[in-house]
Order: C-alpha cells, then sequence, then structure tokens
C-alpha cells in the first residue's frame, strides 16, 4: 500500500515561472538528496483557478511511518523557505491520498 500526499498550488502568473524554478531547485532537490520519498509526481493542472495557475505535487510513501517523518520534520522548513520568498503570491491545500489495489474477483 503507497500513500500520497498531495499539495495542489494555485500560483500568481506573474511569478509562475520564476516559481517553478525554485520549486524543481530547492524542495524537489531537497526530496531526492534526503530520499524521503518513493516516488515524485510534479504537474500542471489542465484546469486554472481565475487566481492564477494550478499545479499539484504528489509525493508518494511507502509507509505511513515515512509520511509521518516527512510531516514532522521536512514539510515544515520546506512550507517555511516558499511562504519567505512567495507569500501573498500563492495558495495551497494538501490532502493525504491511500492508493487502492485491484479487486481480486
Amino acid at each position: 500500500m503507497r500513500i500520497i500526499f498531495n499539495t495542489t498550488f494555485i500560483v500568481n502568473e506573474s511569478i509562475e515561472t520564476e516559481w517553478i524554478s525554485f520549486i524543481r531547485k530547492y524542495y524537489l532537490a531537497y526530496l531526492r538528496q534526503n530520499r524521503l520519498t518513493q516516488d515524485i509526481l510534479f504537474t500542471k493542472v489542465s484546469i486554472d483557478q481565475p487566481e492564477g495557475k494550478t499545479y499539484s505535487l504528489q509525493l508518494v510513501f511507502d509507509s505511513s511511518k515515512a509520511l509521518d517523518c516527512f510531516l514532522k520534520i521536512h514539510l515544515p522548513l520546506m512550507e517555511e523557505k516558499i511562504s519567505e520568498k512567495y507569500k501573498n503570491y500563492y495558495l495551497c491545500f494538501s490532502s493525504i491520498l491511500t492508493e487502492i489495489g485491484e479487486s481480486q474477483h
């Protein structure tokens, strides 16, 4: 069973390119260097909001223990860095998804 931590970002168009670069250079690099996730999916959502461009960052974990560690230790650091640089230029919300395997019928 895999657990997916999904964060949806709505980013002001005036910082979109810079924000994508920042996420790649700092957030994704940090995750990879520290081998915190099983997989990372960074995508642009096809439908944008009136407030800006929409992106999804899905982090795949192989256990609730790995997710808990990320949420308690690493996520606050990443959120602080993003907020420091882009406060009032983005909105975000997160959810935790649990993968459902195929039925055995």
